[in-house]
């Protein structure tokens, strides 16, 4: 032994957990019911395990010895000590206030048969200096230098914690030196860690410090927004409270060290040392004020002068004196001022001081956290979160409730303001009177009668519990479209007399659904619920989806007839969100919010009913993330065109290539443009999305020029590109930019984008005719465009989906309806191109019926530009337009 005190001076730092409890007894009474709380949350826990090649955390404290110095040593001299003078490591390494150096032997033995990457991670960010060696078969690797009294830039790894990289080879033994020594309380919390899963768990440590940090500031703007309001200034008091323990609180975390003053130590420590009495500075001065003492109380107002006067003092000494001096009268200033605010308020609740509630429980909560890190630090404590986080939890337990205290004052002045403006005793006279009908109100609409959404929902829990667990069932939302020209027609006390005649019917035709949910029997069978506005909803059950949708057939049918209104013949138009639930998992509050996702949605379905998928769910964490992700995608230059060609059967010759978007996210893989384009439709981010497509089509057009081909590229614009008023110039720009003639670019729109606004579209389409651009229709027979306004749009081609060509050779009915629109669009003078070509056969068919363009996997899949261009030099079609 170098020194005959280090054996006695580790034991005394080494107690049994029952130690605490007999300790904490004798302090203080209060003190003791919290440590024994604290004491039986924290029973020893089973001993780390040696090093786990597949361990995503590991504590060291099992491979960790202590050495505690009598004098300065170096790292010969602790190489050298006897193995008697190394004590284990306690489960919890906490030192108290010792200023001494302390070591730290772990010895890391890797069985494994691989190397391993691992971070040791030093999880307190209070420690002066740290010094790291690393040595193997007796000789120094490496070494480091850290610690909070040094440069943030000095620490290896940019975190709050002190963090250092290991490389441990396969089946070797390396020993980590720590010598560590700090004016503050001596806390080494000891881990290893695989890398990804320190980042995950660090980067999950700042989001939620960060969310915590945001809320105080949140309470703090809000709070002063109300002292600016009304002048009061416990409102003032409580943001100076909110901000002292913001500060306090991203100073004990290291989080202000890494971000504001990186380079300044001597500032984080000064800081930490001043807010602390600052802070209970200004707790005094909001007790006072929020208590009213100086009107009330006197005495406990003189008491919290004092207090406050103390705290003062300590908080301008904190900028001269010693940091081990300063910090420990700062903790220890913490529990008179803790006891007095909490007697305080005892005494005043006992008074019957309303006031004195939530200021009583808040208080409460923060002396159990001062008390559990007090302790903590003079080692009494072991180091478990709840008594680590003492302080910061029990000050934002305290933070919240004296928000709550606030909020309750300000309510009960309001409150007391207005009932000294009204009469009382007819209020509750209107309150009797009205009683029956409110009971009825609260479940029943006022107009139609029908149960409302909370008895509906309320209804559907119950029978959900008690029904069938293999049960399937489904959530329906009907919608009655253009009512509001029922009120600008007939006014608002007939469409009203309408809607409640709708409602019947509704109600009448659910009724004879397979599988209707009868949510009360009296005083008729109701099967329907009134949502809101001119939306209703019903529950259906059964086997399967087909069946369920088959069930709503009467209902939809019955819908769709007109209905008798004054004498008049009215046509209801109407649109169905769907969405299905499995056995009991049924929540009818998302059901409803899935149901008027997609009522939302109902454009993009064929029919009258639509059917929620979670990819159409605008709201969902994935589709928030692909929103941003696609902006940087496009920023990035990250979205990728895959070319498919285009045949032309005649000649024989490559006609044209259809651009097909592609995003291939780092994270999602593959992500279909069904999911992301409906996203940048929504985001406005259609715009820049389509003019990115047009430009690298048109610089692939300049590369088929190389190769002596004159084929055409397809782009698909969407509906909103239409409602561009300058979209057919900026065509006309990229083109002229890009010297690409117009005939070249081929611009493709669906019947449904065609129609969203026919006029608008007729004048959009016609501007890129005159232009020379071509133009097609997209998709054709999906729609349910009129053909009276498609023969007057300016289109040179158009295009059967995809979904009649594909099956077209086994399937009689879609053969004669290409077959029909082959002839019906030939006679109307359109050139036309059929997609989804996958075998010979079809081609076949297609050349006999005189199609004029085919696309398909037969001829070739989408390809890469490269590829694209590789496909059209070895191809047997021609490149060139022969003439006849």
């Amino acid at each position: 032994m170098l020194n005959g005190k280090t054996v006695s001076q580790h034991q005394s730092c080494t107690r049994p957990w029952w130690h605490n409890i007999i300790v904490g007894v004798l302090l203080t009474p209060v003190g003791g019911v919290a440590l024994i709380l604290l004491s039986l949350l924290t029973l020893p826990a089973i001993a780390a395990q040696p090093i786990n090649p597949t361990s995503a955390q590991q504590p060291l404290t099992l491979q960790t010895d202590i050495l505690i110095e009598s004098q300065p040593l170096t790292l010969e001299d602790v190489m050298q000590v006897p193995e008697s003078d190394w004590q284990p490591a306690p489960e919890d390494i906490n030192q108290g206030y010792d200023s001494r150096g302390h070591w730290f032997r772990i010895q890391l033995d890797n069985k494994s048969g691989q190397n391993l990457d691992r971070l040791l991670e030093i999880a307190y960010p209070l420690l002066d200096f740290i010094e790291f060696y690393e040595v193997s078969r007796g000789q120094l690797i490496r070494k480091i230098i850290t610690g909070d009294e040094l440069p943030f830039s000095a620490r290896p790894i940019a975190n709050t914690s002190f963090v250092i990289p290991l490389a441990l080879d396969a089946a070797s033994t390396k020993t980590v030196y720590l010598r560590i020594q700090t004016q503050g309380t001596l806390l080494v919390p000891l881990a290893l860690w695989q890398d990804t899963a320190f980042w995950a768990a660090s980067s999950q440590q700042t989001v939620w410090r960060s969310m915590f940090y945001g809320i105080l500031l949140v309470m703090a703007a809000f709070n002063l927004f109300l002292f600016l309001s009304i002048r009061e200034r416990a409102y003032f008091y409580y943001v100076v409270v909110v901000l002292s323990i913001l500060v306090l609180m991203m100073s004990l975390h290291g989080f202000s060290f890494q971000y504001l003053y990186p380079a300044w130590p001597r500032i984080n420590d000064r800081l930490l040392l001043f807010i602390v009495p600052f802070s209970q500075l200004s707790l005094c001065l909001f007790a006072s004020e929020f208590l009213m003492l100086k009107k009330r109380h006197i005495y406990w107002h003189r008491t919290f002068l004092i207090l406050a006067g103390v705290a003062g003092v300590m908080a301008i000494a904190s900028l001269f004196l010693p940091y081990a001096l300063s910090t420990r009268a700062s903790v220890a200033l913490a529990l008179p001022v803790s006891l007095a605010n909490l007697a305080a308020g005892v005494a005043l609740l006992i008074q019957g001081e309303k006031n004195a509630r939530f200021f009583s429980v808040a208080w409460m909560s923060l002396l159990l956290g001062v008390l559990a890190t007090v302790l903590h630090q003079f080692g009494l404590l072991p180091s478990v979160f709840i008594v680590e986080n003492g302080i910061p939890l029990g000050a934002s337990i305290q933070a919240l409730l004296f928000s709550f205290a606030l909020a309750d004052r300000y309510n009960r002045s309001k409150e007391a303001y207005f009932r000294a403006k009204e009469n009382q005793l007819e209020a509750l006279k209107r309150q009797q009177a009205t009683e029956a009908a409110l009971y009825r109100a609260s479940s029943h609409h006022e107009l139609t009668g029908l149960p409302n959404r909370a008895l509906f929902e309320s209804i559907i829990k119950s029978d959900a519990q008690q029904g069938e667990k293999s049960k399937l069932s489904a959530l329906f939302l009907v919608h009655l479209l253009h009512f509001d020209d029922v009120n600008k027609t007939l006014g608002h006390e007939y469409a009203d007399q309408l809607l409640t005649q709708c409602a019947r019917r509704l109600n009448t035709l659910a009724n004879q659904c397979a599988g209707i949910v009868i949510l009360e029997e009296a005083p008729e069978p109701s099967a329907i619920a009134h949502v809101e506005g001119v939306s209703f909803t019903f529950m259906l059950t059964g086997d399967t989806r087909k069946k369920i949708i088959e069930a709503t057939r009467p209902l939809t049918e019955g819908l769709s007839n007109p209905i008798e209104f004054l004498g008049l013949t009215l046509e209801q138009q109407f649109v169905v969100g769907c969405s299905f639930a499995e056995g009991d998992d049924v929540a009818p509050s998302s059901l409803l919010r899935e149901a008027f996702i997609a009522f939302d949605q109902h454009h993009h379905f064929h029919g009258q009913i639509a059917i929620y998928h979670p990819e159409m769910n605008p709201y969902s964490p994935r589709r928030l993330m692909l929103m941003t992700d696609l902006r940087e995608a496009l920023r990035t230059d990250n979205l990728a065109l895959h070319f498919q060609p285009q045949i032309h059967l005649q000649s024989r010759r490559v006609a044209g290539f259809e651009a097909l978007i592609r995003w291939q996210h780092p994270e999602h893989g593959l992500v279909p443009p069904d999911e992301f384009i409906p996203m940048a439709e929504q985001t406005g981010l259609i715009k820049p999305v389509t003019r990115w497509v047009i430009v690298r089509a048109l610089q692939f057009c300049k590369s088929l020029d190389q190769l002596e081909c004159d084929a055409t590229v397809s782009v698909n614009i969407s509906a909103i590109n239409l409602r561009e008023p300058d979209f057919c110039a900026e065509v006309c720009e990229l083109l002229n930019a890009n010297h690409v003639a117009a005939q070249r670019l081929v611009l493709e729109v669906t019947e449904s984008a065609a129609m969203a606004d026919p006029a608008h579209s007729l004048a959009v389409l016609s501007a890129l005719r005159k232009a020379h651009v071509r133009l097609s229709i997209d998709d054709f027979g999906t729609g349910h465009s009129s053909l009276s306004y498609i023969r007057k749009l300016p289109v040179n081609e158009i295009k059967i989906d995809r979904s009649f060509v594909t099956e077209m050779s086994h399937n009689q009915g879609d053969e004669t309806i290409v077959r029909t629109t082959l002839n019906m669009c030939h006679d109307l003078g359109y050139e036309v191109v059929a997609e989804g070509v996958e075998n010979a056969e079809t081609q076949t068919l297609l050349s006999e019926m005189g199609c004029d363009v085919i696309q398909g996997y037969h001829i070739a899949r989408p390809m890469a530009p490269d590829a694209a261009l590789a496909w059209l030099e070895a191809t047997e079609w021609a490149r060139r337009h022969i003439p006849d």
